[in-house]
């Protein structure tokens, strides 16, 4: 048997981005997105967000976009 990657889950990072989702929530990948850039163009399709931060993606989901707090190393804008 061999073992293939079948896509990426890209999951909510929290509403600082840092702490876990109170969700638990995930992007529900549809059948044709196979890389993380196809599944977020998904989620945005079902109120995801992302953010950039430095060195990294923030994802979001529309419960924690709402709830949304700044990290301490996050700059205000």
């Amino acid at each position: 048997m061999t073992a293939r990657p079948i896509g990426v889950e890209v999951a909510c990072d929290g509403p600082t981005g840092r702490d876990d989702c109170p969700d638990s929530a995930a992007v529900s990948a549809r059948y044709a997105s196979r890389t993380a850039r196809q599944v977020r163009a998904d989620g945005r399709a079902d109120g995801w967000t992302t953010r950039r931060t430095p060195g990294r993606l923030i994802d979001l989901c529309p419960t924690c976009r709402h709830n949304r707090t700044r990290a301490p190393e996050e700059p205000a804008r």
